[in-house]
């Protein structure tokens, strides 16, 4: 159900909080709206005494210019650098000296950081994130430090096939449109971040109407929602945030696009994607089921005769990645260079058998199984809930989360077939691939 990305970018806590029977994981939970426009997410989870708490920034790589890609992530690492109450390193001691962690993630449309404490230690947690998010001091010296930080991240991201593959891929089938730029950004355009930069990154996007509070455990709503307001009082919207969000259309895609890179590799690394509808849409529900049915685990479809079956591949998966404005179904394989042709026409085939014959009534229901039990899982615990609550509420909405299950549950085999039909077209992909060097290339 989360985004396949997230798995890199956040570890959620490990101590389960596990609802009681007849709820969602995520039910129920109060939202109120400050007067300065901070929305407030709450849900008491009084099994173990901790308290996770979340601060969502409703910008990233997509909202960036061009020429400043990776500002977002950048001010991500900086959140942590010193404020004038918190010199660089005090937060991490504060929260370890209270036993708990914090940690921060960017994506392409959200910024987030969170600590987890013990639950009587709340306001302090709150206290640590609201002064980094409104008063980092941007030091000239720690901006150059991280810089370096960044740059050797981009370096490790070229250096591992997958990674590498995954942004080639999404630059490619989100091609001229913001979605396209690396979260990470370039060398150059890291290289003309500066202070002023960040103060006006910080102006126009970190305001409270533009942030989201979510905090999950063992406290009690009232006093959280009265304590956020006390320390975020001062705190002033911009009526012009909105404005500043960019609301992304794309023209439908009516060709392949494909690209290949030749590496210093031993096997093939194989992505095709096609355009899909982003978070909340119909469609979704019934993709999340196809994609699971094709290349979730070992029982599903691909993996049985690809790897299994016909042993052509060292893995295969497929994925839908649902965004705000779009998003992704894709399928990806790992396989020795000489097997590409066989496994390209397995996987046409197997979608093919999807667009044209109904999944049978027990594939069916095991693919809803299979998204119900990972729905329950990613959301047992303080800071997974928080992370789930806080997500839906910068990219949709958090009524969709607390649909997801019964969605899931009235997905039907007709549903799935159109979605297929309508959206894995052979016109219509996007196909990028890392393989070895061919003979005489080098």
């Amino acid at each position: 159900m989360k985004p396949w990305v997230s798995l890199c970018l956040l570890v959620g806590l490990s101590v389960g909080c596990i609802p009681r029977r007849g709820e969602t994981p995520l039910s129920p939970f109060t939202r109120r709206v400050l007067p300065n426009g901070l929305t407030v997410l709450v849900k008491e989870v009084h099994i173990v005494p901790l308290v996770a708490v979340f601060l969502w920034a409703r910008t990233g790589s997509a909202n960036e210019p061009d020429s400043l890609n990776g500002i977002s992530h950048f001010f991500e690492h900086m959140f942590f650098k010193g404020t004038e109450r918190y010199p660089k390193g005090e937060m991490d001691r504060i929260v370890k000296r209270l036993g708990g962690y914090n940690n921060a993630f960017t994506g392409m449309e959200y910024t987030g950081y969170y600590i987890v404490v013990p639950a009587e230690h709340f306001a302090t947690a709150l206290d640590l994130l609201y002064d980094a998010m409104t008063a980092s001091a941007f030091l000239p010296e720690e901006i150059e430090l991280e810089r370096q930080v960044i740059e050797e991240e981009i370096r490790r991201r070229e250096d591992s096939p997958t990674a590498k593959l995954h942004q080639v891929f999404l630059k490619h089938l989100f091609e001229g449109t913001p979605y396209a730029r690396p979260v990470l950004g370039t060398f150059e355009t890291l290289a003309r971040i500066d202070r002023e930069h960040f103060l006006k990154y910080l102006r126009d996007y970190y305001v409270p109407n533009n942030v989201v509070a979510v905090i999950v455990g063992d406290v009690e709503t009232g006093k959280v929602v009265e304590e956020v307001q006390r320390r975020t009082e001062v705190w002033k919207p911009d009526p012009e945030v909105e404005r500043r969000i960019p609301k992304i259309s794309f023209v439908p895609q009516n060709i392949p696009r494909t690209c290949e890179i030749e590496r210093d590799l031993n096997q093939t690394y194989w992505i095709l994607g096609f355009p899909a509808p982003g978070i909340g849409e119909p469609e979704e529900y019934p993709l999340e089921v196809a994609a699971t049915v094709l290349g979730s685990g070992r029982s599903s479809r691909l993996w049985r005769r690809l790897v299994e079956r016909e042993g052509l591949v060292t893995t295969v998966s497929s994925w839908y990645w649902p965004l705000r404005y779009a998003g992704v179904f894709g399928i990806e394989a790992h396989f020795p260079p000489e097997n590409r042709k066989k496994v390209e026409r397995v996987v046409w085939e197997e979608i093919g058998r999807l667009r044209d014959e109904p999944v049978g009534d027990a594939e069916l229901e095991k693919a809803k199984t299979m998204l119900l039990a990972d729905f329950a899982y990613e959301n047992e615990s303080c800071a997974d809930i928080a992370e789930t609550l806080g997500y839906y509420a910068i990219v949709s909405s958090v009524g969709d989360a607390l649909e997801y299950p019964r969605r899931v549950r009235e997905v039907t085999a007709e549903q799935v077939r159109k979605a297929i039909r309508r959206y894995l077209k052979s016109d219509a992909y996007t196909l990028c691939v890392l393989r070895p060097h061919q003979e005489g290339s080098k």
